[in-house]
């Protein structure tokens, strides 16, 4: 089977942490650009994982329990009254939390203002979503006497 990626896909350009972790690799470097651990799992974390898979607690219907807790500690602390089944996800971290944020509301040809600087995959997520980024630049504006 040939192995192919969407048109999108093939305008994407490494990331520059990618960049510098390929970098490292080639010149045999410590790689400081990722988070990569160069030690071993605590024996607990490792107990705990264990201890979860057997007992099947392994299945997304747990996800809503912390849905519902979220929603809860939403309206104590900040008044807000959201539906934990409808207005809230749970994701293994922020790039896969914005991912699912922009294709969830970006159509083909949509423009999506983009923070500059911002995180280096924002780019290249609203493109795969059929967007077109338009970067607003930040300013540093001093305040005196604040």
């Amino acid at each position: 089977m040939e192995k192919k990626l969407s048109k999108r896909a093939l305008l994407l350009k490494p990331s520059p942490i990618q960049e510098l972790s390929h970098l490292a690799q080639r010149c045999n470097a410590i790689n400081l650009a990722e988070g990569f651990p160069d030690f071993p799992a605590p024996p607990a974390i490792k107990d705990a994982a264990i201890a979860a898979i057997r007992a099947d607690f392994n299945q997304y219907r747990h996800v809503q329990a912390i849905c519902d807790y979220l929603a809860y500690t939403l309206k104590l602390t900040h008044g807000l009254d959201v539906d934990p089944k409808k207005n809230i996800a749970i994701c293994c971290g922020q790039s896969e939390a914005f991912a699912a944020a922009i294709l969830a509301v970006v159509d083909e040809g949509d423009e999506v203002l983009l923070l500059d600087p911002a995180y280096e995959t924002y780019e290249a997520c609203i493109t795969m979503a059929g967007g077109t980024p338009v970067r607003f630049m930040l300013l540093l504006i001093h305040h005196v006497g604040l």
